[in-house]
């Protein structure tokens, strides 16, 4: 089953979990103590154990070397852009004072907004959600860091939304529709850009300066002097949806002449595991979905499960859909993890190796975009989804309170998550 055109909802990251066709701001004050550090950091073989204050509630124990607080999270209705002033995001984290079933609250952010000039990082945004998640409620809460990588609207002189200034500015980052600009690539017409783009991480300048801000970032120190990695409350880092930068490079028939799957695979899995190497400590997401082919992407997923990697998706579809469709619907990558991608490379069911932690956005329970799929779903349905096909350890709920269905709305989502626990939770088998 397939489907056709693309979504551009403003607010989120959201492209389709189906088969698709296309070729300083201020923070909380409330006066609690620091929490703990973890118990023991390792790196390199070597271990190092921290003591435990007796005042503050500590991060739970991990089973393992990875951090490690599966369950339901909130997550960020906007994205923090470059060229923008920083956002205080405390109005939408605030309802989570007094939901203790929802543990953590999923951001999202542009690489630009990170990096606005070479080598120069601002983590300011970062460093404030997460003082303000560990000291404003009544228990610390944990950070998701979603990357945003691709900006729905066309790119325009002085556009630094998603890609920043300096790559757009200097050849060696390659080619981009637009004469006398750089190192991205989008939908286009006649020399000018007319639609969706993201950053040509595909072409290894463009990667490697990607990898630099990923590996700054592993290793800033935040506002309670540990690194982004050794803090106990930063659980995973998030890479958006990978078709999203697919689908801009190929624009629809004008495609990157830089671009293939292979060279995307091969970019991809060097960030990664560039990732992986610096946030030693943190678990790792990428909504791997669909490439131009359905072979690479299966293969990406594997090589995702050899390789630590969680699975996710932009959407989260009900279990009603499966009992009723079947899974044909899902995406390659998806198809994979679940172990339904035979004809196209599959090696069979890789849920018993690595977890899902998935996205459910705003289409997924309150538009009408999945009408033919028996959407939307309501919390209570996804839900069932969650813990019976995907084995889903995380789960990210946009938070809506306005124009959606009342079961979408965030007070009743929060009640829902509060009753309805996530049931796979294990520490993963593909993790250290």
């Amino acid at each position: 089953m397939t489907m056709s055109g693309t979504r551009a909802i403003a607010s989120a990251a959201a492209l389709c979990v189906f088969v698709c066709v296309a070729a300083g701001s201020a923070f909380g004050q409330t006066a609690i103590p620091k929490p703990n550090p973890p118990p023991q950091i390792c790196a390199n073989g070597q271990c190092a154990t921290t003591p435990v204050s007796k005042t503050t509630p500590a991060s739970p124990a991990p089973t393992g070397h990875i951090k490690w607080n599966p369950g339901h999270y909130m997550a960020s209705y906007g994205v923090n852009y470059g060229g923008r002033p920083p956002q205080n995001w405390n109005w939408e984290m605030n309802d989570l004072n007094n939901q203790d079933a929802i543990i953590g609250y999923r951001m999202m952010i542009s690489w630009s907004a990170l990096e606005p000039t070479p080598g120069n990082y601002d983590f300011s945004v970062i460093d404030n959600n997460l003082t303000t998640l560990k000291t404003a409620y009544n228990k610390p809460k944990h950070l998701v860091i979603m990357l945003y990588t691709y900006s729905h609207g066309a790119h325009s002189s002085g556009d630094v939304h998603v890609v920043p200034a300096y790559i757009q500015q200097d050849p060696q980052y390659g080619n981009s529709p637009v004469a006398g600009s750089y190192g991205w690539w989008g939908m286009n017409s006649n020399g000018a850009s007319t639609g969706i783009y993201s950053p040509a991480i595909w072409y290894p300048p463009v990667a490697n300066r990607f990898i630099a801000m990923l590996q700054a970032m592993a290793r800033h120190i935040d506002h309670e002097g540990m690194t982004l990695d050794s803090d106990p409350y930063v659980e995973a880092i998030y890479f958006q949806e990978d078709s999203t930068i697919v689908q801009s490079a190929w624009a629809r028939g004008h495609t990157d002449p830089h671009y293939s799957d292979a060279a995307f695979v091969t970019q991809m899995e060097g960030i990664l595991s560039a990732t992986t190497s610096a946030f030693a400590h943190t678990s790792v997401i990428l909504a791997n979905t669909w490439l131009a082919q359905p072979q690479p992407t299966v293969a990406l997923e594997q090589w995702m499960a050899a390789n630590r990697i969680a699975a996710s998706s932009a959407d989260t579809i009900g279990q009603s859909t499966f009992n009723a469709m079947g899974t044909s619907m899902l995406a390659p990558g998806l198809a994979a993890y679940i172990g339904a991608a035979a004809s196209i490379g599959g090696t069979g069911d890789l849920r018993p190796t690595m977890t899902a932690m998935m996205d459910v956005e705003s289409g997924d329970m309150s538009t009408t975009y999945f009408n033919k799929f028996g959407g939307p779903w309501t919390p209570l349905d996804i839900i069932n989804a969650l813990n019976q096909t995907y084995h889903a350890s995380h789960a990210f709920w946009t938070r809506m309170t306005v124009n959606v269905p009342a079961a979408a709305q965030w007070p009743n989502v929060a009640a829902t998550l509060s009753a309805n626990p996530l049931t796979r939770t294990a520490y993963p088998a593909d993790y250290p």
